[in-house]
């Protein structure tokens, strides 16, 4: 079980300013919670028991996103994480920090143990308070337990006192190496290593520092140890030597290829025309080469980190640009990419298309590396080809339209000239014929009936399909034509309210609108069974507004195909940018409104 960060209120109180090491408690938005006194006095701190201070106000500005990120790593991999970071108030040499994730929370947030690397003198004021506190006990044994690295304690006999877990599993000991000669229970090459430096220890009283290769626990990788061996005694005056090894391979032969990558890095940029930057998420520094400082116009030593480019990115973009980063971080993304409008020097943004691929270490992000392109003259090419290809759609709208008319017009005078002449034709043939019967006398009639019904039919529907000469008539006496007719075949009452401003449309926007309410009032009688209608036609902020409102059954829009009227309809207003909306539900009758610019006459 996790000590909870409560418990360590006795611990770090204990640790007085003799130590020199900084221990504090932290919760996830970097609000300091606990600090001993040699933090509090060397970065002037105010006690956080009586003002609350944030530790990343104390990191270079560059740092803040690494903490962060070491905060997320404890938690994921529910182990230590440490990294080098510098402090903004003078401490200007790097130090090497450790992040522990603990239970409990404060105020809702995670909590976090943050320290510097242990030194000699620490673990000494850490064993006394094994032995005189029982939270200093617990404290030090879950540090034992949690710590990925090797500890452990030998006498002046070199018999070994004390190792921890990741020792004993290390070297494959059990309980019973405890007060052994070390040259009995490890290799010998690693005994007489460490016999050789106990034994300067022990005469020197100094601690003693090396770095030895090795292979890690279970023999398959190379580990690259980090060794401090100190003097201490313990309570009872006996001399004793505490050692430390920290496995250092991850982070020497990920240095290795970072510093290869960057010599690679390095003599790309230099000869590719490309503009390419990388990102250290650790440190939170960028590196920009010259074709891309080039691109945005800015001088190298002006540009900063991260931030700085963001500061640039158009506020409309930024957001996405966040998303994009933060979405590769969280699931662990290899690349992404992403287009953005920026900033330049000379105060002019461009269209950029930006694309970065993720290096990871131990899961955690470490380093990106992209490139950025100017899609400028790309998106007004595009912007340009959209525009010519809604002009042709246009034109080819505009043909397809007036062909139609055309046609409708042909068939129209077809029906009513010949058709209904022939039709008229038989009439008369039909007439003259003289029944010997009464049958055939009722044959006659209902002949004659059904040929002047097919002819009123025909007249109709002529009067549909030919286009009305809305030039010399106005828009408002087409449409009332048409009500007339319907009032007189229904027993539907139809109000139309129209201002004058319609005669500024011209011809074709005017057959549009006289179309438009052809087709609807055909939908309404057919399907709508109202009693009445109202047509609103007016002008208003330089747009015709048409609403044709219907109160009859309605219809569900999302269950209900769009039938050959209604895409007549929307097809018409988008050929003139116009806008098509239908409010209607079961039972709650039909509005149709259709919004249309207006301009002036031809």
């Amino acid at each position: 079980m996790k000590i909870q960060w409560k418990e360590l209120k006795p611990i770090i109180s204990a640790i007085g300013r003799k130590s020199k090491q900084y221990l504090a408690v932290l919760d996830e938005q970097g609000n300091i919670l606990l600090a001993n006194s040699t933090m509090i006095k060397e970065l002037n701190l105010k006690n956080p028991r009586q003002v609350r201070s944030n530790f990343f106000s104390l990191l270079h500005p560059e740092h803040v996103e690494s903490f962060r990120n070491a905060f997320q790593y404890s938690v994921k991999n529910d182990s230590p994480y440490s990294m080098e970071l510098n402090l903004e108030n003078g401490h200007c040499s790097p130090i090497q920090w450790q992040v522990n994730y603990l239970s409990g929370k404060a105020n809702g947030f995670k909590t976090f143990l943050c320290q510097c690397a242990l030194k000699a003198e620490d673990t000494t004021g850490l064993k006394q308070l094994m032995q005189n506190n029982n939270a200093g006990e617990i404290f030090f044994q879950a540090f034992m337990k949690n710590t990925p690295n090797l500890i452990w304690v030998a006498d002046e006999e070199s018999n070994l006192v004390f190792a921890n877990d990741v020792f004993s599993h290390y070297f494959r000991l059990d309980e019973k190496a405890l007060n052994k000669k070390i040259v009995d229970l490890l290799p010998r090459a690693v005994a007489d290593f460490l016999y050789e430096k106990h034994q300067k220890v022990f005469q020197t009283n100094m601690p003693v520092e090396a770095v030895e290769k090795g292979k890690s626990a279970d023999g398959s990788t190379p580990a690259i140890l980090s060794i401090t061996i100190f003097p201490f005694e313990d309570a009872s005056g006996k001399r004793l030597a505490g050692g430390i090894a920290i496995n250092q391979a991850d982070k020497y032969y990920m240095g290795k290829k970072l510093a290869t990558a960057n010599e690679r890095l390095k003599q790309i940029t230099g000869i590719s025309s490309d503009a390419i930057w990388e990102w250290d998420m650790m440190t939170g520094k960028m590196f920009r080469n010259e074709k891309l400082m080039e691109m945005i116009g800015y001088q190298a030593e002006g540009t900063k980190g991260l931030s700085w480019w963001l500061g640039r990115v158009h506020p409309e973009d930024r957001d996405q640009l966040n998303d994009t980063l933060k979405e590769v971080t969280d699931k662990s993304l290899q690349s992404w990419q992403t287009e953005y409008r920026f900033l330049c020097a000379d105060g002019d943004y461009k269209n950029m298309l930006d694309r970065g691929f993720v290096i990871y270490e131990n899961g955690m992000p470490v380093k990106m590396i992209g490139s950025l392109q100017d899609i400028t003259e790309k998106k007004l090419m595009e912007h340009l080809l959209i525009e010519g290809k809604l002009y042709s759609q246009k034109e080819i709208s505009e043909t397809v339209i007036r062909v139609q008319e055309l046609e409708r017009n042909r068939i129209g005078h077809e029906l009513h000239d010949n058709v209904n002449q022939i039709l008229g034709t038989v009439k008369l043939f039909v007439g003259m014929l003289t029944p010997s019967s009464e049958e055939e006398k009722q044959i006659k009639a209902k002949s004659i009936e059904y040929v002047m019904m097919a002819i009123e039919e025909i007249r109709k529907l002529s009067k549909e399909l030919v286009v009305p000469q809305l030039k010399g008539e106005s828009l408002e006496d087409n449409i009332n034509d048409i009500i007339d007719d319907i009032h007189l075949s229904t027993d539907i009452k139809i109000k139309f309210t129209y201002d004058h401003e319609n005669g500024l449309l011209n011809v074709g926007k005017k057959i549009t609108v006289f179309r438009i309410v052809q087709e609807q009032l055909k939908n309404i009688l057919k399907y709508s069974k109202t009693k009445s209608v109202d047509i609103f036609l007016q002008c208003k902020d330089n747009n015709l507004q048409l609403v044709i409102k219907d109160y009859g059954v309605g219809f569900n829009p999302q269950q209900t195909p769009r039938g050959v009227g209604l895409s007549n309809i929307y097809e018409r207003a988008r050929f003139y940018n116009g806008t098509v909306n239908i409010q209607t539900a079961p039972g709650k009758g039909c509005t149709l409104m259709v919004t249309i610019p207006c301009e002036n006459k031809d």
